[in-house]
């Protein structure tokens, strides 16, 4: 876990707060918070409300001139507000009264609803990640077993069964992103970073993230990569597309999904192509105008996907368009400014990036020395249970601290690196990789497998140079990924 208050935005400005969780759990602080001689070095994500009280009330630092009072958020989370008074009495979390209420109101804050919403979000995707790997783990067992079993009755029953599981989990996993992204976005505590970026980099993880889900369920996902520049939040067109695809999948049993790019004047139109069973005339036209209808408006009719994808089309100034032939399938288009960049070179070659399921789930990654750095136990299991599955050697740990300790004096190559990127103490999953990397005398590579929605973090992440993968991952997907960086990927 990185310290938090150094994500702030406002220069120092912001007042000492604390944001705690609907379970009485510290999420995040501003950096005056942090400053106080209070709790200096004491604050760590989920500190409970008690222990902070205890802290700030009968501490070895505590000032008897300090007063909290709280604003109390929708969902059972608080912000807890502390400044000078002639007395003090630091409340629990899930309590306040309104005049307390009412002070904290009217004071300056940074987006704690926004953190609330990125935490919230972020404890929900713990146990389904959980899921997803302990699924992948039993699959994988299934397999392992002798062909007379497999062929039918019980084994092939149990193998259906758990790929309806599978699936069930990731449309879990999609509506609980929907659902919070489409908050943030109604309620404003969604600003775009507009910037120039390559956009093979979007299409690329969404493929490394799509692919091996479709393959799962024999859908062939095709990316054409495409060496243009754009101008826009990179992390939101690439939320927007991975709408767009999600929307695709619900009308497509079989065949493919295609995302490729055309350049238009000044613009990049970034389309996605179904084989689904496509639309009628009038449905088509409908669905046109609900497309240009403001945001807010017709979610019940457009779907969670496709409002959020129309939302995002609009915070971002993105033009947006649909055709469709019924029983032919569906087209849908986003419009980006693109931008001349003359000294970027592009990188990717120009050859389609399939499915990789497939060929990843061939590739011989046993024997493989694997770190890997999870703060949540469930996760950390899951992830020990189906690597080991694969035949790797894992070596787990919650924290940097943690890791360094098994990893011991005189440490042993590893040859993969993986990190949630919140962890316990005063180092994130980028530092902590970075950081152990430099133990070895040779490259270690590193990826960061994240619950966290939270931009400013996801784009940190990104811009460390860190392949980075989404919780829940499906196993197939982890696996790719985890074959690329090794150097094993056949393609």
């Amino acid at each position: 876990m990185s310290v938090n208050g150094s994500h702030d935005d406002t220069g120092g400005a912001a007042p000492p707060l604390l944001v705690f969780g609907c379970g009485g759990r510290l999420s995040d602080w501003t950096p005056a918070a942090a400053a106080l001689p209070e709790l200096a070095g004491r604050l760590v994500i989920g500190l409970s409300a008690d222990d902070l009280g205890a802290l700030l009330s009968s501490g070895p630092e505590a000032d008897p001139a300090l007063e909290c009072t709280v604003l109390r958020l929708a969902g059972g989370g608080a912000v807890w507000r502390l400044h000078a008074s002639s007395f003090s009495t630091p409340p629990s979390a899930g309590n306040a009264d309104i005049s307390a209420v009412q002070s904290a109101a009217a004071q300056p804050m940074r987006d704690p609803a926004g953190r609330l919403f990125a935490a919230a979000s972020h404890d929900l995707r713990q146990p389904l990640a959980a899921l997803s790997l302990l699924i992948g783990t039993l699959d994988g067992r299934l397999d392992g077993r002798p062909d007379e079993e497999r062929g039918g009755g019980p084994g092939r029953a149990g193998r259906d069964l758990l790929h309806s599981m599978a699936q069930a989990v990731e449309s879990m996993r999609s509506m609980v992103d929907g659902h919070f992204d489409l908050v943030r976005l109604e309620s404003g505590l969604i600003e775009p970073d507009i910037r120039t970026h390559a956009v093979n980099g979007v299409l690329m993880r969404l493929a490394l993230e799509v692919a091996p889900r479709l393959a799962d369920r024999g859908l062939r996902f095709t990316v054409m990569p495409c060496s243009a520049m754009v101008r826009t939040d990179s992390a939101l067109l690439e939320r927007l597309l991975h709408g767009l695809v999600a929307n695709a999948l619900r009308g497509t049993v079989r065949g493919r999904l295609l995302l490729g790019c055309r350049t238009r004047s000044d613009r990049l139109r970034i389309e996605v192509w179904d084989s689904g069973r496509g639309l009628s005339q009038q449905r088509l036209a409908s669905l046109r105008t609900e497309l240009a209808n403001p945001a807010g408006e017709g979610a019940g009719t457009l779907g969670l996907d496709l409002t959020l994808v129309r939302g995002l089309a609009h915070k971002l100034g993105l033009g947006l368009e649909v055709c469709s032939m019924e029983g032919r399938g569906t087209v849908f288009a986003v419009t980006v400014p693109l931008c001349v960049e003359p000294d970027v070179v592009a990188g990717d070659a120009q050859r389609p990036v399939a499915a990789l399921a497939p060929d990843s789930s061939n590739a011989d990654i046993s024997r493989t020395r694997i770190l890997v750095i999870e703060d949540d136990p469930m996760v950390l299991a899951a992830l020990e249970a189906l690597l080991g599955q694969w035949g790797c050697s894992v070596v787990g740990a919650d924290s940097y601290d943690m890791a360094v300790e098994r990893i011991g004096p005189l440490p042993e190559p590893f040859d993969l690196i993986i990190s949630d990127l919140r962890l316990k103490g005063a180092a994130n999953g980028i530092v902590a990789i970075r950081q152990i990397a430099k133990l070895f005398d040779h490259l270690v590579p590193g990826m960061i497998l994240t619950g966290d929605t939270d931009p400013k973090r996801l784009r940190e992440a990104r811009l460390s140079g860190y392949p980075l993968l989404h919780k829940p991952v499906a196993p197939l997907a982890l696996r790719a990924a985890v074959v690329r960086l090794l150097g094993h990927d056949p393609l």
